[in-house]
């Protein structure tokens, strides 16, 4: 179970070292979670850009306190040249994360509005720092976007607040 978590941690840690240091543009930021979104009193830590999992990778991560067991959050948006690249980067990149120890939940009743859509939402209970913390990833297929969601639980993050930021997510992908 550690090794999930330090999976979880270097994905994460790797989306944001990657030797970006430019900002999410605007007309992607408008397709990603935003801190309105999201519960108050969240800072947005690290924007960044480059290319990854076939495509043009956004990320933007979340954080509320500085301990490894707080609650945290990650988006990134991929953007694919086509619905077949980016149905083919969902593949990869779903057969990479959910390799071992995830776990499907029926704590998440969200579901894409376009039935077309692939989605995966998997969650894991993982020990860190001594304190059993729930985290879910969530990946999202829609035209030639895909959407991958890191979700660390605490505090103001719940399932709720995560069916909630995921119906948001939805809406912006549909946008024209």
């Amino acid at each position: 179970m550690r090794n999930i978590y330090k999976v979880f941690v270097f994905v994460l840690l790797g989306a944001l070292l990657t030797g970006c240091s430019t900002n999410v543009p605007p007309e992607m930021r408008a397709r990603m979670v935003d801190t309105n979104d999201i519960p108050q009193d969240w800072i947005i830590f690290k924007e960044s850009a480059s290319e990854d999992w076939g495509g043009e990778l956004y990320n933007i991560a979340f954080a509320y306190g500085n301990e490894s067991e707080s609650p945290a959050l990650e988006h990134q948006l991929i953007i694919y040249a086509d619905a077949a690249s980016a149905i083919a980067g969902f593949e990869e990149y779903q057969a990479y994360i959910f390799a071992t120890g995830w776990n499907e939940t029926d704590q998440v009743s969200f579901r894409p509005s376009s039935p077309e859509d692939l989605f995966e939402v998997r969650c894991s209970t993982q020990e860190i720092d001594h304190v059993m913390t729930d985290i879910c990833f969530v990946l999202q297929q829609h035209g030639n976007y895909v959407s991958a969601l890191g979700y660390q639980m605490g505090g103001s993050l719940t399932f709720e607040v995560l069916d909630s930021i995921l119906k948001t997510i939805d809406v912006k992908l549909n946008m024209p």
